[in-house]
């Protein structure tokens, strides 16, 4: 929920809610609720639930032009480099969809085939930001099951991270939250929220270590198992994030390759109106049919024409169409393979040397 209203300088010194924020001039007060409506005094690992993934995701997105945009453009004091790296995304969301409606927006009604070439040519477009994107999530996904299953670590585990903002006349600093995730990137790995601070017993407290220290292939039972395993998740990440944007390139080459096939433009737009008109939002639709059309349609306009189109990327319309979609789909394919390999055996614990000590000093992970 998003309020907003006037509030004068000598109201600074109320308890403000978790996510909120002033202007420079004090006389704008922007009031953003979080996804579980938490006041967060503290970092704190939060419940890896696909549900608690979406909320947070959807209320950062929210909050870029909501509050990181304004507080940005108004110079805000207490201005976040987390607060930066948000408002960079604002370009990648919004530019795609603008692209591919520029094109709509050239449709000449008053010619009838100079619209359908238009129509078939920003079709394609917006088909190809479509795949763009889901291209970038396909090799993200990819990574992020690969780690997961074979290291146990998920990249996407959410953090929520206390920050202070704005103080008040008393000199007070109010706390805000960032979510972030506890993987984030090899500098700013919250590998200390792993520890179990309620344990009493080295293994209680570093329970979370010994598990990793199974899935990484750890022997024995070696002193310091977090200083063992930190190392090789440090490692993970780095290898991780890197496969991550490698095979973007590839995924999102493919994507685009696909969206320009005539299968897309081979079934009938009208077709697919009518049918969430009538079939889907139909006043005297009984429930069981809507359900069926559904499914009918996202067959018939989804499944159905990306399968065909990888087939016609496959085969080409020309000798030399054939050769690039090919190398495109071997490529991409030799690429997943490489990036699973390669994680799966370069940060395993057997393909390092580990040394072994009773001294609280780390040990040593080396290559």
């Amino acid at each position: 929920m998003i309020t907003v209203s006037n509030v004068s300088n000598n109201q600074f010194n109320n308890p403000v809610n978790s996510g909120s924020h002033s202007g420079v001039s004090g006389k704008t007060y922007i009031e953003h609720k979080k996804p579980d409506n938490r006041t967060y005094k503290e970092d704190k690992l939060l419940d890896n639930t696909f549900k608690n993934r979406m909320n947070i995701s959807i209320s950062k997105m929210l909050d870029i032009p909501l509050i990181h945009f304004p507080r940005g453009l108004k110079g805000a004091q207490d201005y976040t480099f987390f607060e930066y790296l948000q408002t960079a995304k604002f370009p990648y969301y919004v530019g795609g969809p603008i692209l591919a409606a520029l094109f709509y927006a050239g449709v000449k009604k008053d010619n009838f085939k100079s619209a359908k070439a238009a129509r078939a040519v920003a079709k394609h477009m917006a088909l190809g930001v479509g795949l763009y994107y889901l291209g970038a999530a396909a090799a993200k996904s990819i990574i992020n099951h690969t780690v997961k299953l074979s290291r146990g670590i998920d990249l996407r585990h959410p953090v929520a991270q206390a920050v202070s903002t704005t103080t008040n006349q008393t000199g007070m600093y109010k706390k805000d939250v960032e979510f972030h995730t506890a993987y984030e990137s090899c500098e700013f790995t919250r590998t200390d929220l792993l520890y179990d601070k309620e344990g009493k017993t080295p293994e209680e407290i570093n329970k979370n270590y010994i598990e990793l220290g199974k899935k990484y292939g750890v022997k024995g039972n070696p002193a310091d198992i977090d200083q063992t395993v930190k190392p090789l998740i440090k490692k993970t990440i780095i290898m991780a994030r890197a496969w991550q944007y490698a095979l973007t390139a590839f995924f999102v080459t493919l994507g685009i390759g696909m969206a320009n096939q005539p299968a897309w433009t081979e079934s009938s737009a009208d077709g697919f109106k009518n049918t969430i008109r009538y079939g889907i939002l139909g006043r005297k639709v009984s429930l069981k049919n809507r359900i069926n059309n559904t499914k009918k349609a996202f067959y018939d306009y989804t499944i159905k024409p990306f399968a065909k189109s990888f087939m016609q990327f496959w085969k080409g319309h020309s000798k030399a169409s054939s050769i690039v979609g090919k190398s495109v789909i071997l490529a991409t394919a030799v690429a997943t393979l490489t990036a699973i390999s390669l994680i799966v055996g370069k940060t395993s614990a057997r393909s390092h040397k580990i040394e072994k000590t009773d001294s609280p000093k780390e040990n040593e992970v080396q290559k």
